[in-house]
């Protein structure tokens, strides 16, 4: 999930569009991960409170949100992956295997 977020905010605030090709992305990924039994259920949910954020991130984008807004809802969706990445340290390779 890490990956994800920072390819999207590598060049400032992201597209509305990319953030939504992302969230389609990371939902198939975590769906096929889960169902395969690749990841625990308690990573699934962890992981869609993110993906829910990229989903808020996107409306936020397309609603001409401030800046200043976006970009804290970015550094909070960065801080929060790098929790995941630190309870669950696989999951972001696994995700980005299916890329």
């Amino acid at each position: 999930m890490i990956s994800s977020i920072l390819m999207l905010t590598a060049d400032g605030v992201p597209s509305a569009e990319d953030v939504s090709r992302e969230v389609a992305f990371l939902s198939d990924t975590l769906s096929l991960l889960r169902d395969s039994g690749q990841i625990t259920n308690d990573a699934f949910l962890e992981a869609g409170m993110i993906q829910g954020g990229l989903n808020v991130l996107s409306s936020m984008i397309s609603n001409d949100i401030g800046e200043s807004e976006v970009d804290q809802q970015m550094h909070s969706l960065v801080s929060k992956a790098e929790g995941l990445q630190s309870k669950h340290p696989n999951l972001d390779s696994m995700i980005e295997s299916h890329r």
